[in-house]
């Protein structure tokens, strides 16, 4: 088994959600595991430093279009 690294994006911010809990009728119910204090690239940084290849971004949302353009320049390619 392979670890795949992921970036989730909600709000421009890199977040970990239950899943169950984001809906577009109803932001306030949103419940969060971890939000980071760190920005995207940040995390594409650390991800190509460790060599770890078949990553993905996940938009959640709007307002994640920068946060997005911002891991993708830090890992081009």
């Amino acid at each position: 088994m392979r670890f795949r690294p992921c970036i989730d994006l909600h709000g421009g911010v890199v977040k970990q959600i239950v899943g169950s809990t984001l809906s577009a009728e109803k932001a306030d119910g949103l419940t969060t595991n971890f939000v980071a204090d760190k920005p995207s690239s940040w995390f594409a940084e650390l991800y190509r430093k460790d060599k770890l290849t078949g990553g993905h971004i996940i938009k959640l949302g709007p307002g994640n279009d920068e946060a997005a353009r911002e891991a993708l320049q830090a890992w081009p390619g």
